[in-house]
């Protein structure tokens, strides 16, 4: 098979994720899809919106090379609101996956392994490799959250 760059790798893993993910909010029933099993809870569409806009975090980030401000993130935030349907969050989800993933293929192999801290959890302490790697993992960590609200409401069928 030869050998595999760590960035074509992260490309087929974020978009597998995505379409994996498309795949389970879509099996939702439309009643259910902005549903939320409580109060605080988030609804599958709410999660399939964060999955659109976070990407931008990410460009941001691997492109621009700074970090979103406050400003950004009120922007991301604003951004997602706007993605009214299922449909809507797809498409964007999509598009901006598809931004991230054209950047990640082309990341430069001698930069993988430049340290950042990102603002999360009191300051994590991380490679650019494994930044390439946090969408991808946002979305299956998503993924999972989905499934189990259609477990919540009775559907039992893995989709």
């Amino acid at each position: 098979m030869g050998n595999v760059r760590l960035q074509d790798q992260i490309v087929r893993m974020t978009q597998r994720a995505l379409a994996d993910l498309v795949r389970s909010v879509e099996a939702i029933e439309p009643d259910k899809q902005d549903w939320r099993p409580a109060e605080h809870a988030r609804s599958a569409l709410d999660q399939l919106r964060e999955v659109a806009v976070v990407p931008r975090f990410h460009l941001m980030l691997l492109r621009d090379g700074h970090m979103p401000t406050g400003e950004d993130h009120a922007g991301f935030r604003q951004e997602a609101a706007k993605l009214s349907t299922v449909s809507d969050a797809i498409m964007a989800a999509r598009n901006s996956t598809n931004d991230l993933c054209e950047l990640i293929a082309t990341f430069p192999d001698d930069r993988l392994e430049e340290e950042i801290t990102l603002p999360f959890g009191g300051g994590m302490h991380v490679s650019m490799a494994d930044v390439l790697t946090i969408h991808y993992w946002n979305m299956v960590y998503h993924h999972g959250q989905v499934n189990y609200i259609q477990t919540l409401y009775g559907d039992k069928e893995m989709h």
